[in-house]
């Protein structure tokens, strides 16, 4: 009932293998393919016994994932709705890459609002169709992965309704939900429409089913439980009506919108940062539902006791209930690799886990 799969972020891959992610990277598919090829092997090098994968945070699924799978358009999904409304991309050496822009900071009317179906048409969209076309092609030895997805299981991931509405509108969106909530709807409503024609867009000509879809609702935290209710909710049920299984991620600590995020249709998973009580979640869903949890990052930095480490542990096991529960986490440039294995570890040592890697 309780695993760990982790992860390392670019930056740490900057900083302790040299990595490189310019545009290239992002924009030319067997590139990224050649280029990742190199860093699971630094990776599984590095960490041979553990499951640390290189991995978009928490989005991939190990079981899931095989070396030949070349991801193509694997940029974040609200820079690609960002990019598809006139944002421009920004790529770093060192880090994560970025939009420039807000294509929706000034809009006063949902009539500025393009119809979803025209984004289809957009230029990125086609350039991403025709790179898939390309290798399908020209290498029958290599399984596409396309946008919106990150292995071969058939969940979609996308942004949540606000984390996205923000990366559009900039801190906008704040106020347009207190000044006119008819146009906050609006764009929400928009959102959902426009990820779902792409998720089904990218599936059919990627040949994968959609069997569920992460919601990244990184910004949910930001807002008030009645905030929560009115403008994601809502939508967030839509794209679970409409594509399976959600599974709901939360950025921090969560317990003031928790009640409003159960209320999500086909709700599966949720997906949690650290201070969130676990415990809270399975008074309120019950022993059998899935948890995700990222442990405090100030644990896993340098110059942490390891008795802070496994008395953090101590509490999530006994507040976890036996419940079903992963223990995630994105390894950045200043972790304390020592303070993170003994995560998995002292799992391993209570005969809750075997360490091994999938790939």
């Amino acid at each position: 009932m309780i695993k760990i799969e982790a992860s390392v972020s670019k930056g740490w891959l900057h900083k302790h293998g040299g990595f490189v992610f310019n545009d290239q990277y992002y924009l030319d598919p067997i590139y990224r393919w050649e280029q990742d090829t190199n860093i699971n092997k630094y990776v599984s090098e590095k960490f041979p016994r553990h499951a640390i994968y290189n991995m978009e945070a928490n989005l991939p699924q190990a079981k899931f994932v095989k070396e030949n799978h070349v991801l193509v358009g694997a940029i974040q999904p609200n820079m690609i709705l960002a990019t598809i409304l006139g944002a421009q991309f920004s790529f770093f050496e060192d880090k994560d890459a970025d939009v420039t822009g807000r294509p929706l900071e000034f809009i006063s009317d949902k009539k500025e609002l393009p119809p979803p179906g025209v984004i289809l048409d957009h230029s990125l969209v086609k350039d991403l169709e025709r790179q898939m076309k390309l290798i399908n092609d020209s290498r029958p030895d290599l399984k596409v992965i396309p946008p919106f997805f990150w292995d071969e299981s058939g969940r979609a991931t996308i942004h949540g309704i606000i984390t996205t509405s923000l990366k559009l509108t900039g801190d906008n969106i704040m106020i347009i939900m207190m000044s006119d909530p008819e146009l906050a709807h609006a764009i929400h409503q928009w959102i959902v429409d426009a990820y779902v024609i792409l998720i089904h867009h990218f599936a059919k000509l990627g040949n994968l089913s959609v069997t569920s879809v992460h919601v990244g609702e990184c910004a949910g935290t930001m807002i008030s439980p009645e905030i929560y209710e009115e403008f994601i909710v809502p939508y967030i049920s839509q794209l679970g009506e409409k594509l399976g299984d959600v599974r709901i991620h939360s950025c921090g600590i969560s317990d003031h919108i928790m009640e409003p995020m159960t209320h999500v249709h086909n709700l599966n998973i949720i997906d949690t940062g650290s201070g969130t009580s676990i415990k809270k979640i399975r008074d309120i869903m019950g022993c059998d539902f899935e948890i995700n949890l990222a442990p405090p990052m100030e644990l896993l930095m340098e110059g942490v006791p390891e008795k802070d480490v496994i008395s953090w542990l101590d509490k999530t096991l006994s507040d976890n209930q036996g419940g079903p529960l992963q223990i995630a986490y994105h390894m950045e440039p200043d972790y304390e690799m020592k303070n993170c294995l003994l995560l998995h570890d002292e799992l391993e040592k209570r005969g809750l886990i075997t360490n091994r890697r999938l790939y």
